[in-house]
């Protein structure tokens, strides 16, 4: 599992299915924007597994973002 930390979320979703991963989903940790539609306007803030974790591609890996 990459750091996902501080990068766009487009830029993390292109990392983490390079990589295989299958089942990401992007939550959002803002009050107004609940949904994470486009990726390109989200940053990563948190990430469900550590960086250095390692999963297997099916393994449900949550990245919460925020839009501001």
């Amino acid at each position: 599992m990459p750091d996902l930390k501080g990068l766009n979320a487009a830029v993390a979703d292109d990392k983490l299915r390079k990589l295989g991963f299958t089942n990401v989903q992007y939550g959002s940790q803002d009050e107004k924007d609940k949904l994470v539609l486009m990726l390109v306007n989200w940053t990563v803030t948190k990430q469900s597994a550590k960086a250095g974790t390692k999963l297997a591609a099916d393994d449900l890996v949550v990245v919460t973002c925020t839009k501001q």
